[in-house]
């Protein structure tokens, strides 16, 4: 569990932090410049609020009230910044160990985080040899390797192009399940969507308030800080199936089937699907002859109206979607809370992340 509250004020600079999580990944979320990163470095010791206090895990780490500031090298947190810091000098193996043998570690878990890794291949090469990816995968392995409570990744990806950003998320998903607790900084909703477990959105001088994915992007704020017109719908799903002939895959949405590009996923596997609200009509009855791929029965749950339309609430079960329509289709259908509809999204537009 990770809980932070402070005040922090630099120069015309002021900032208000309060939020606590204990998911897996907790994900500071805002664009370039917001705060993300001054968050971070409050929580790793790098620098001291007006006012404030950090736990991890019940440790107090920092409490201005009672004086209490653990040291940077004592808070067990590993730190892996934008630029990987390897030293250009020394092999991969060296690199990773460096920390190990600093602090008299005999016995480092360097096997696990080579496998955890995918560093094998790699271990006697020097880091101007290495791609981007692979420079992050050794700097996250070497803070790894300090046998951290807490990783903090400061856009991880950041800089690395479409090919490489592929090539380290899968292992930034494995990490996420064998690793320790992560505080992930980014701006970019797609890494969001896919890898964040708790959102804290940064922006306008705060960061606060640690949800769930669907509900931070629910926010005004979120689509401010994302750049985006219109809100999104992150669903979590499962591949039941795959059909190569239609060029199609099928996942379970919380009970309702839903038809995907043929992607590259073992049936079985969870992964989430993130549709734009712009994305998503709606109608009275099924229209069987037109080409949507996902004709999705829900019920209206509540209408917001917008300066640019009508953000129409829909639930089935537990799935839930949104979708924002112009205020003369919801006068046509006659929307109203409870009113059953049909949704329809087309396979090609929604955003999906393994």
């Amino acid at each position: 569990m990770l809980e932070v509250s402070a005040h922090i004020a630099r120069d015309d600079f002021s900032f208000e932090v309060a939020f606590s999580s204990d998911a897996r990944i907790t994900c500071l979320f805002g664009r370039s410049g917001a705060g993300k990163t001054t968050v971070a470095e409050l929580v790793a010791g790098l620098i001291r609020p007006v006012r404030g206090r950090v736990l991890l895990d019940g440790e107090v780490l920092l409490d201005t009230d009672t004086g209490v500031s653990v040291p940077v090298w004592k808070r067990r947190i590993g730190y892996v910044f934008q630029d990987a810091r390897l030293f250009p000098h020394m092999t991969v193996r060296d690199n990773l160990l460096y920390g190990p043998r600093r602090s008299g570690d005999l016995h480092p878990a360097l096997d696990q985080v080579v496998a955890l890794l995918g560093l094998e291949s790699l271990l006697e090469r020097r880091p101007g040899a290495l791609s981007g990816g692979e420079a992050r995968r050794v700097a996250i392995g070497r803070a790894l390797l300090t046998r951290p409570c807490l990783l903090i990744l400061d856009e991880p990806l950041a800089g690395l192009d479409g090919a490489r950003r592929g090539d380290i998320l899968p292992w930034l998903d494995r990490l996420a399940r064998e690793g320790p607790p992560i505080l992930y900084i980014s701006h970019a909703v797609e890494e969001v969507a896919r890898l964040a477990d708790r959102v804290v959105l940064v922006g306008e001088g705060r960061a606060v308030g640690a949800e769930p994915p669907d509900a931070a992007f629910d926010r005004p704020e979120a689509e401010a800080a994302a750049g985006l017109s219109a809100p999104l719908s992150i669903l979590d799903g499962r591949v039941t199936a795959h059909d190569p002939a239609r060029n199609a895959t099928r996942i379970d949405l919380a009970g309702t089937a839903f038809l995907a590009p043929l992607l590259d996923v073992a049936p079985g596997d969870r992964l989430r699907v993130v549709v734009d609200a712009r994305d998503v009509a709606l109608a009275l009855t099924d229209p069987v002859d037109a080409s949507f791929q996902n004709r999705l029965p829900m019920q209206v749950a509540a209408l917001d109206v917008r300066p640019d339309g009508v953000l129409v609430r829909l639930e089935a079960g537990e799935l839930r979607l949104k979708a924002l329509i112009t205020r003369q289709a919801r006068e046509q259908l006659a929307l109203a809370p409870g009113r059953r509809v049909i949704a329809l999204v087309k396979a090609t537009a929604a955003a999906r992340y393994a």
